[in-house]
């Protein structure tokens, strides 16, 4: 053996051990450094491996009980998730005013997934980049954008309607609202009629944020495949992945190349405005506007944002009708009375229906679809209590929580649409399905339409029950899903 290869041989081990010693250090110093942040709130006693992730978990019950933590620990207590991680828990309307009071970006560690697919979009994106593309998009959300999209919510609507027709069983309805709602986005975003609700074999691109919805939150879910390296290198999910966002980003610039081409041969008022043109005239003070790559991620993170939660939340509000038949038939009768059974919904009609807006405010508040926000602190924040959040900390928002605070609302787990009567006027630091602040959800106007246009048609036109023995279990997976699916009986009015 070479004198190298006999020093490697004799050393190797010192240098491993030293690695691994380094390692625990890094791990302990991380953790009091964490400790000594959180020194001002208690919180649940914390396993040395996995802290808190067996008790605050994403299924219905680790909602509940990050809820009824909040009257232990004053609205606010760390959580780890490991033995050197953690973050700021908070349960409480008043704490989540102050942490979305800023425009904090995003929680990089819980969103960075996201991101060889999104980009740097709105969703990701911080500082002077967020607060101009923030700006150039408001208008792609003004109100005379939105009256143009109310005909196409109908027609995929429509779509629907005449699927669940020829229903003989009960439907697993999430998935049918999520090919209804990415097929309106697709029209809505950039005027393509993908005919997804229909067809069995799934376009390129509809089929590609399939595959990456799903597999993030596989990744979620595998620490293992935090890790770069292993998760695109030595990973099969990891290669689905980057395949399935190679197709999406190439149907998004295919697409952004023949609207710039027919932008320039078209005259005005040939047709009506959409997502897609807004982003590509939108300038900012300087006249400049967006690059190819930032209009995709615009594209990208828009329709990443918008077509699961709407879905999500279209699917709940059904789910309450379904098991609320009283508050169902008093809907159904305020659609027909001001809208009718056949007649085509416009945007002045949306503001008719009250009591179906209130019971979609409800539905809402117990089944937000995005049950958690995250956030990290870019400056000191002092809590409503005196305590201070640091620089630098992460805080988990519980909007499950924060929506059923007995403090704030009465019997909070139950249904009541009569908690959204004009009378009462609900703050919206008490009722954040779209958050509060700066950061708020642009689409909230884009989404709330879909979702009415949506409940009108399905009410009007069918009776829904609950399917015995299949009742949902809420689950947090980036959004509010059902463990089991959510389950229906469609019956033709």
């Amino acid at each position: 053996m070479s004198v190298v290869g006999t020093l490697i041989y004799q050393y190797l081990p010192l240098v491993v051990a030293f690695f691994i010693l380094q390692k625990i250090v890094a791990v302990f110093k991380r953790r009091w450094e964490l400790q000594w942040t959180f020194k001002k709130f208690p919180g649940p006693r914390p396993h040395f491996l996995w802290g808190n992730m067996k008790e605050l978990t994403g299924d219905y019950a680790g909602l509940v009980r990050m809820a009824d933590l909040a009257h232990l620990y004053s609205g606010a207590y760390p959580a780890w998730t490991g033995p050197a991680d953690a973050q700021l828990v908070a349960v409480k309307s008043e704490t989540a005013r102050v942490v979305l009071a800023g425009a904090d970006p995003k929680d990089e560690f819980s969103y960075a997934l996201m991101r060889p697919w999104i980009g740097d979009g709105l969703l990701l994106s911080s500082g002077k980049k967020w607060d101009r593309t923030r700006r150039l998009l408001t208008p792609a959300f003004h109100v005379d954008i939105l009256k143009n999209y109310v005909s196409t919510f109908g027609t995929c609507s429509r779509v629907l309607v005449e699927k669940w027709r020829k229903s003989t069983k009960a439907e697993e309805i999430f998935h049918h609202i999520s090919l209804l709602t990415l097929d309106s986005m697709m029209q809505c975003l950039f005027g393509f009629h993908s005919n997804c609700q229909n067809e069995k074999t799934r376009h390129p691109y509809i089929q590609g944020v399939y595959e990456v919805s799903d597999l993030i939150v596989k990744r979620i879910f595998n620490p293992l495949h935090h890790f770069n390296f292993i998760y695109f290198y030595l990973s099969s999910n990891g290669r689905k992945f980057q395949s399935a966002c190679d197709a999406i980003h190439q149907h998004s610039e295919r697409i952004i190349r023949e609207r710039r081409q027919l932008m320039s041969t078209e005259k005005p008022g040939d047709r009506n405005i959409d997502f897609l043109d807004i982003l590509l005239t939108a300038k900012d003070s300087d006249g400049v506007g967006l690059t190819d790559k930032e209009i995709r991620d615009e594209v990208d993170t828009f329709m990443f944002e918008g077509h699961d939660s709407t879905a999500s939340t279209i699917s709940w509000c059904l789910y309450n009708l379904a098991k609320y038949p009283d508050v169902q038939k008093k809907c159904r009768a305020e659609i027909l009375e001001h809208i009718g059974k056949g007649k085509e919904i416009t945007w002045s009609d949306l503001n008719k229906i009250r009591y179906t807006t209130m019971a979609i405010n409800e539905s809402m508040r117990l089944y937000p679809a995005v049950p958690l926000l995250s956030r990290c602190l870019a400056r000191d924040a002092t809590l409503p209590d005196g305590r201070t959040v640091p620089k630098g900390v992460r805080v988990a928002i519980s909007l499950f929580a924060v929506h059923r605070d007995p403090e704030v609302w009465d019997n909070p787990h139950e249904f009541d649409p009569e908690r959204f009567t004009p009378e009462k006027n609900v703050s919206s630091i008490y009722h954040l399905p779209f958050s509060i602040g700066p950061r708020n959800c642009i689409g909230m106007q884009f989404a709330l339409t879909q979702v009415k246009v949506v409940i009108c048609e399905v009410l009007r036109n069918f009776h829904l029950d609950l399917e015995p023995g299949k009742e949902a279990q809420p689950e947090s997976m980036l959004i509010l899903r059902s463990k089991n699916g959510v389950y229906l009986n469609i019956k033709p009015l």
